[in-house]
């Protein structure tokens, strides 16, 4: 246990509960995501853009509010090496007003393009990332119906797989002020785990994360961990999925994963490899976590 952090209880212990979320919804929406129809949601593919239009009308269903008057913001990224073409993207952005301090915002986003099809096979992508767009669909259900204080942004990012292109883009030319975003809270990854763990990341270099976390890991559905944070190495997760382009902007961040399974980025991450009852209990954790946090930024300083 960390020192020092447990003296002074932190406005985030006041929230117990963990939020109940709708598993069965949960768990159709991953299908749906991860479906053959869905060809792998490539980015720049026509299947990429089927799973983008059902998105923003599962945001429209929600409730949420578009940003700056579209629940869809494309972009345009140079291409990663010279004489290939330009990378096209669009991701989906919602938003839940915040009730007491709308000013400040929370961005809670995941991926939802995968890597679509190679040599005639389809990688569904179903834990990466099917799971975590599912999931940030059903925290926004969850807070559509209980406004948070502060505003949350809910972001379903593309071209993560060509090199975290959405969520560089949304930072580089930003539809909210970059110094009213207090946090991003990243997932990638957060279906299955045969040790029933979940790794949180993002306490190291952002210290102000770590008595949220703290107080949530007794309460956790799941196992959940500190770390993966430190180190610069293969086993360091700061940049390795789209919470990196927030920490490149000095901007604090927590992400949530599991560590890397047989079926990473291969033919066989299919729905039948989820487990469910982790993936639900994973998706609580998480909302609870939202939750902490929102707590919690009413004691930050303002970004500046």
């Amino acid at each position: 246990a960390a020192s020092g952090s447990a003296a002074v209880p932190s406005p985030a212990a006041a929230v117990t509960a963990l939020p109940a979320l709708d598993s069965a919804r949960l768990l159709a929406d991953l299908a749906r995501l991860a479906h053959d129809s869905m060809a792998g949601r490539g980015a720049m593919t026509p299947q990429n853009a089927q799973a983008r239009d059902w998105l923003v009308g599962e945001f429209r269903r929600l409730g949420l509010a578009p940003v700056n008057g579209t629940f869809t913001h494309a972009f345009v990224r140079a291409a990663r090496r010279p004489g290939a073409d330009s990378i096209r993207g669009t991701n989906v952005l919602g938003v839940v007003r915040g009730r007491t301090d709308p000013a400040r915002v929370i961005v809670v986003s995941a991926h939802f393009d995968h890597v679509g099809t190679r040599n005639g096979e389809v990688y569904n992508g179903a834990d990466d990332n099917a799971s975590g767009t599912a999931a940030v669909l059903a925290m926004a259900a969850h807070f559509a119906s209980r406004p948070p204080a502060h505003t949350i942004l809910f972001a379903l990012w593309d071209a993560e797989e060509m090199g975290l292109q959405g969520a560089r883009a949304f930072v580089a030319a930003p539809p909210v002020p970059l110094e009213r975003i207090v946090a991003n809270v990243n997932l990638d990854m957060v279906s299955r785990n045969d040790k029933g763990e979940l790794y949180a990341a993002g306490a190291t270099p952002w210290p102000r994360m770590r008595p949220v976390l703290e107080s949530l890991v007794p309460v956790a559905a799941v196992t959940l961990k500190l770390g993966h944070d430190s180190g610069g190495g293969q086993d360091d997760w700061t940049n390795q999925s789209d919470q990196g382009a927030f920490h490149a902007a000095g901007i604090p961040f927590v992400y949530f994963g599991v560590e890397d399974h047989p079926d990473y980025h291969k033919p066989t991450d299919d729905v039948a490899r989820i487990q469910p009852g982790f993936y639900y209990r994973a998706a609580r954790t998480i909302a609870g976590f939202v939750e902490r946090l929102d707590a919690a930024v009413a004691g930050w300083p303002p970004r500046s």
